[in-house]
This record gives C-alpha cells, sequence and structure tokens, in this order.
C-alpha cells in the first residue's frame, strides 16, 4: 500500500471543512454550573476508571480531569488533537494530530507524551480506533477521497499502513469494541452515503458489510458485548441501533432533532444525545429498550451539547458531558445520579375561572421505574406555598384552590422531590381568573378543558 499525497492548500480546505468544534470569541453568556474547562474548543470527550479526557484542536491540548471534574493537567503541544482512543489497559491514550499528520501517544499515568507516530504526509489522521491489535484511524487519503489507515503498535517502531483503495467522502467515524475485538465499524462523516464493517484480524481490512441507510454520522459506538452499533446523525430526529455484523436496523431511539453523540457503558446501557438548547440533551435507555428511563437537561437556554460530547464512567455510575454554554468556554458536567430515573408531571387545568370560586387543577406522576407506594407533591402559587397533596397509586393527584381577587394570572407549581430511585420532577400551569358572569346577562367567560402542560424534569 502507499501513501496518498495532496497539495497543502487543499489539505487545509478540508480540515475546515471537517466537523471541528471552536468556542467563538464573541461569546458573551455565562456558563451556568459544570466544570469550566482551560480551552474553548472541542473535538472528543473520553473517560476512563481514573479520568475524563477532551480534546480541543484549537487548543492543540487534551484537557484530563478526575472524576469530580476537577482538572488533573493539561497536555498541550498535541497539533489539532482531535479523535482519542485508549488501550484496555487504561495505559496508553491515543490522540490523532491532524495538524502533525501524526498520532500521539500519552502515558495516562503521568499524563506526557512519550511518542509520536508519523501517518504520513498530508494525511491528517482524525478518529481513531483499536481493533484486530492494531490502531486505526480514518485519514484524507487524496484531494477527493479518505481512507482508513493502521499502525501495528505492538511493534517497537510501529509499522504504518495506508489505504490503497480508498472508499469515503470524508474521514470516516471508526468505533470498536472488546466484545468483538476483530471487528472495526467505520461511518461516513461528510455527507455521503455509507457504513462498513470490516474483519481485521488478518491486519488488513476484509470489508464484510455494507450499508447506505445512514449518512454524516457525528457520532458512532458498538455495544459492549459487539452485536450493535449506535449511530448520532444530524439528519434524523433519532438514534440508529444496527445488528452486527450485517448491518440491519434493528431499533431507533426517539430522542427528537438534532442528535449528535452517543456512548455506552459497560453494561450496555445508551447514553443518546442531541442539539437542544440545553433542554432534554441526553436521553438514557437500559439495555434493550426504546424509552428512556432518564432525560437530562445540561442547562436549559445556556447549552449545546458538543458532538462525540457524551462519556461514561466505565461502571456506569457517572455520565460525563461537554456542553457549550455560549460564553467563550467549554464546560463539563458530571451526572453523578444516572441511576435514577426521571419523574414526570402532567398538569390540566380549566384556562379560565371566575374570580372568588375554587379551580380545580389535575395532574399525574410517572416514571420508567416505580415510585414509592406513600408518595406527595409540593403545590404553590405564584410562590406561596399551598398544602402538599397527596398522589394516589395510579399517580394521579388533584387540588383545588381559590386565589385573593388581585391574583388574576397564579402560577401553580407542582413538585415532586424524588426518591432513593428518582430525580425530582416539577411542573407548571397558569390559569386565568375573570370576573363572574352577571346574573341573567352574556357578559363573562365560560370556562373549558385545557390543553395539557407536560413538564419533565431531569437534572
Amino acid at each position: 500500500m502507499r501513501t496518498r499525497r495532496r497539495a497543502a492548500g487543499v489539505a487545509l480546505a478540508l480540515a475546515a471543512a471537517s466537523h471541528l468544534f471552536v468556542v467563538p470569541s464573541s461569546a458573551v453568556a455565562q456558563a451556568q454550573g459544570g466544570i469550566v474547562l482551560p480551552v474553548r474548543s472541542h473535538w472528543q470527550t473520553l473517560a476512563d476508571s481514573r479520568h475524563v479526557y477532551v480534546s480541543a484542536p484549537g487548543d492543540d491540548a487534551v484537557v484530563a480531569t478526575d472524576h469530580d471534574g476537577q482538572v488533573v493537567k493539561k497536555v498541550e503541544g498535541l497539533d489539532g488533537a482531535r479523535g482519542m482512543a485508549e488501550s484496555a489497559d487504561e495505559s496508553t491514550l491515543y490522540v490523532a494530530l491532524p495538524e502533525a499528520d501524526a498520532i500521539a501517544v500519552i502515558d495516562t499515568a503521568t499524563l506526557t507524551e512519550t511518542r509520536r507516530i508519523s501517518t504520513g504526509a498530508d494525511t491528517q489522521p482524525e478518529s481513531l480506533a483499536l481493533a484486530g491489535g492494531r490502531l486505526f484511524f480514518g485519514y484524507q487519503a487524496t484531494v477527493f477521497d479518505a481512507g482508513i489507515g493502521s499502525v501495528d503498535i505492538a511493534e517497537a517502531t510501529p509499522t504504518v499502513t495506508l489505504d490503497d483503495h480508498p472508499v469515503w467522502s470524508g474521514k470516516p467515524r471508526l468505533a470498536s469494541s472488546p466484545g468483538a475485538p476483530d471487528r472495526l465499524v467505520a461511518a461516513e462523516s461528510q455527507g455521503a452515503l455509507g457504513m462498513r464493517v470490516y474483519d481485521v484480524r488478518s491486519g488488513t481490512l476484509q470489508e464484510t458489510a455494507y450499508s447506505d441507510a445512514v449518512a454524516d454520522v457525528e457520532d458512532v459506538a458498538v455495544t459492549p458485548d459487539g452485536s450493535t452499533v449506535i449511530t448520532a446523525n444530524g439528519s434524523t430526529y433519532y438514534h440508529q441501533r444496527w445488528r452486527l455484523p450485517d448491518l440491519t436496523e434493528v431499533s431507533q431511539y426517539d430522542t427528537g432533532p438534532y442528535p449528535n453523540s452517543v456512548a455506552v457503558d459497560s453494561h450496555g446501557t445508551v447514553a443518546a444525545g442531541i442539539v437542544a438548547g440545553g433542554e432534554w440533551d441526553v436521553h438514557v435507555y437500559r439495555p434493550g429498550e426504546t424509552a428512556a428511563y432518564r432525560t437530562v437537561a445540561l442547562s436549559p437556554g445556556y447549552a449545546d451539547l458538543l458532538a462525540r460530547g457524551l462519556a461514561w464512567a466505565p461502571d456506569g455510575n457517572r455520565l460525563f458531558t461537554t456542553r457549550f454554554p455560549y460564553s467563550g468556554e467549554v464546560v463539563l458536567d458530571v451526572v453523578t445520579d444516572i441511576a435514577k430515573a426521571s419523574s414526570t408531571i402532567t398538569l390540566s387545568a380549566p384556562p379560565t375561572n371566575p374570580v372568588g370560586t375554587p379551580v380545580t387543577v389535575t395532574g399525574k406522576l410517572t416514571s420508567m421505574v416505580p415510585f414509592p407506594k406513600r408518595r406527595t407533591v409540593t403545590v404553590t402559587r405564584s410562590g406561596v406555598e399551598l398544602p402538599d397533596v397527596k398522589v394516589k397509586r395510579d399517580g394521579t393527584f388533584s387540588f383545588s384552590d381559590t386565589p385573593p381577587d388581585w391574583n388574576t394570572y397564579p402560577q401553580y407549581t407542582v413538585t415532586y422531590a424524588g426518591d432513593d430511585r428518582h430525580v425530582p420532577g416539577t411542573a407548571t400551569v397558569m390559569v386565568e381568573f375573570v370576573p363572574s358572569p352577571v346574573v341573567g346577562g352574556t357578559s363573562g367567560t365560560e370556562s373549558g378543558p385545557r390543553p395539557d402542560h407536560r413538564f419533565a424534569a431531569a437534572h
């Protein structure tokens, strides 16, 4: 096989077209919570049993934090750091350096670069994955085509092999799993259709399956048993799950627009992320289920989950997310109660009600996980506390209230405080109180059914 070369100007143009996130310097809003990282760009978030790693292309760095989000070290001098992969024993972190046409080898104990492997002039490696005892990387092979190269990392002086017959439009997203150690999955990253499965046990790419049912993949993850692969494609309103090795679509996760991240923990729990402006950014699914038991809102109105911005602690007890809070920063959030389910409250009330007469609000508390037998919700009217309300076994509840005459637009807020298996939930509804109809006249407003107001808490 041979190295493909191209002009430096084309290399820069293609690099600019790839999926790189750099925070605009004009962003002014303040970050809401989370850990502000000492970088202003992001390409991937990865976690192991000790650290969380965030690659920052615009900063030529990888930031390492502990599981509480506290920065341990910023590894600098990593030219355009993008894709990352880690050895099975967590001793070595590999980082793609497109601006150096190389891959950095980092000792995770000391968090220092110990070696740099050249991938060839103008290759600009990006996504990385370990399979078949080799390190595979997506790279730009020609002016118009991208390919998949590999490094024999077992050798004292690693041998780099490049693609003789590149078939990709953009540098493909790569993924693998310990459950199928000789299998590599690759998906198109820039507009074109295509996902392929390779058998790599011989050290070369032997294509075993192809599908044209997916395109422009932002993120891809293989489940720990190696039986399925999940893709995040921004042009769909759901994440897709595909059977391996034949790439038959087996299910969809209805996450909504626009999928950009996916991560699977060691038990098979799926975290699927979307661009939601801080509202319902992450949907979490138990193995084999397609109804989310938990949704996570990072910071409503203040953040976008970043592409490839999800990572699990290996034991599944923590979920790490990276977001852009419109403030010129990259923020890491640590979700420590991720095993808890969401508490969803729906409320219904009449749109109008005569002043001086009680209004009745009805609601329902639901979850994918059963609640304790005895539970209550708290109620406030425009910040004024009202008596707690008991929730029935079927999750329904109701209360009546007559506000002061002056409070003609009260907002009722109902909150469930959470428990050992559920995060808190809250919902609000507003009722307009109008003058009572004139007896014998035709003035006044009749009350009627009000559409449900739904709000699912996910903290």
